[in-house]
């Protein structure tokens, strides 16, 4: 009923890959002030929705963590990460029918249809970021409005791209 260790595995082995595309491209490109895309919460979203909580917990902390040492972020990252990893569940069985993926199975748009991933994804970047940049700047104005709608499409973007890269990949 839990997730197998090769996903462990897996996922082991992507997060430093995630976290140096992150760091060394996504974070240095600049597109504007209020773009900037994260690739590492696809990997919080593409994990199966009932592996152990501590691991999602533990895996979403690490990943978060990871970044804001690169970032010189003092824990803005690995707070957003932990907290979509905590409610991911929740949105899953609003946004996921239970017929269409057994728990055990990894999210993808393949798996679950582009509808329910296009809604779970949008919800958790929207979370992730509104979170993210609510710590980072401690205020809430039309600024960070713009930065949060801004960072969550291209997050989108960037995701389902990747996803459409893997799927093309996993056949």
């Amino acid at each position: 009923m839990y997730m197998k260790d090769n996903y462990i595995f897996k996922y082991i082995l992507l997060l430093p890959i995630f976290v140096f595309i992150q760091i060394l491209v996504l974070n240095e490109v600049f597109l504007s002030l209020y773009i900037i895309p994260f690739l590492y919460v696809g990997l919080i979203i593409n994990l199966p929705i009932k592996e152990p909580k501590w691991f999602s917990l533990l895996y979403a902390f690490i990943i978060g963590l990871l970044i804001d040492i690169f970032s010189s972020t003092i824990g803005f990252h690995s707070t957003a990460c932990t907290l979509i990893a905590f409610i991911k569940p929740f949105i899953c069985k609003i946004t996921i029918s239970q017929k269409i993926i057994t728990e055990t199975e990894e999210i993808t748009l393949k798996k679950i249809g582009s509808r329910a991933f296009l809604m779970l994804s949008l919800i958790l970047i929207l979370i992730h970021h509104s979170c993210l940049f609510f710590i980072e700047h401690l205020s809430f104005n039309l600024n960070v409005l713009l930065k949060i709608i801004a960072s969550s499409l291209s997050t989108y973007v960037v995701i389902l791209i990747s996803q459409l890269f893997f799927n093309s990949n996993n056949k």
